[in-house]
């Protein structure tokens, strides 16, 4: 057995001693975890990297469409403008294209306007043009001359009969004229009657929509029309030269009327409850006493019951003296 030194045997560390050790530790265990975590971060993927592995570029704006009404040179220099300019000018040309547009369809409303007063107006003169030419002709009496004055003075006979036969051109020239200045009156009324039917239509389709412009829907609509319009007193005629103003007014009237029905049948519908409550039996309070009128009709109910139960003279006399009968 060796002999034990006592210089080799360590003294027990003190309580200072263990903390420090304790303290060396734990910032030992602190080196080796930054010391192993180092490389880790370097050649460790990002997990960022790993979901998105390319970044999202943002959409790009739009670019602006130059005027459809410039030229290429006008274009290209629309395309060297600053964005923000761009969008200025474009705006502004639309303004002006929908202002030109206003104006253009303004123009053209007005000149089919011009032309169907025109057409109006010269309707009307045809037609006073046409009743002085048949007034002149119907004065005009061309006279044959007379064959006996052959024998006579032929030289006058032949004046005479050259004068009638020029007043009878004359009169079938003016009857002529006069029937084609009525049928260019009525050619101009027609066109008239084209424009005002076209205006009609555009200003029904803007006010009634699809119940003007749907070929069933608008029969179904004229038919209730008609019925409206019958009970108003039209008759069949005048609503056939119904325009777009007499339609909307007979719609209205249609409203009015569907209306008005409802609000009879309501009241009707009132009225006759009100009637079959005034005509149902009163009902007696319970704990109340009856009243004159339904302790005698009880007692006719009683007195009736008991005649034909028993069928007495007796009986019989009770349900008279109920009634009111003295004998």
């Amino acid at each position: 057995m060796a002999d034990l030194n006592v210089t080799d045997i360590e003294a027990p560390a003190s309580a200072d001693e263990r903390v420090e050790e304790f303290a060396e530790f734990l910032d030992q265990l602190e080196e080796d975890k930054e010391f192993s975590a180092t490389p880790a971060d370097e050649t460790a993927p990002d997990p960022s990297d790993a979901a998105d592995p390319e970044p999202t570029r943002e959409p790009e704006d739009p670019a602006i469409v130059p005027p459809v009404s410039w030229d290429s040179d006008a274009k290209a220099l629309f395309e060297q403008l600053p964005p923000e300019l761009q969008e200025k000018v474009a705006a502004r040309e639309a303004q002006r294209e929908r202002a030109v547009q206003s104006a253009t369809s303004a123009a053209a409303e007005a000149r089919r306007n011009a032309v169907t007063e025109a057409n109006a107006l010269f309707a009307d003169q045809q037609r006073l043009y046409a009743q002085h030419l048949e007034q002149v002709a119907a004065q005009m009496a061309p006279q044959r001359p007379d064959p006996a004055l052959l024998a006579h003075d032929p030289q006058a006979f032949y004046h005479l009969q050259a004068q009638y036969e020029g007043q009878v051109a004359q009169r079938h020239a003016m009857a002529q004229a006069a029937a084609h200045a009525q049928a260019e009156a009525q050619q101009r009324d027609t066109l008239t009657q084209q424009h005002e039917l076209a205006q009609d239509h555009a200003a029904l389709s803007h006010e009634l929509g699809d119940d003007w412009t749907d070929a069933s829907r608008r029969r179904a609509l004229l038919t209730d029309l008609e019925e409206v319009g019958a009970s108003l007193g039209y008759s069949m005629a005048l609503m056939g030269q119904a325009n777009a103003t007499d339609i909307l007014a007979l719609k209205a009237a249609a409203e009015w009327k569907a209306k008005a029905d409802r609000y009879d049948a309501l009241q009707s519908n009132r009225s006759n409850a009100v009637r079959a409550a005034r005509s149902a039996p009163r009902m007696a309070k319970p704990g109340t006493a009856p009243g004159r009128a339904e302790q005698s009709a009880r007692g006719r109910d009683a007195a009736w019951a008991r005649a034909k139960a028993e069928r007495s003279g007796e009986a019989y006399a009770a349900l008279l003296d109920g009634m009111g009968i003295t004998l």
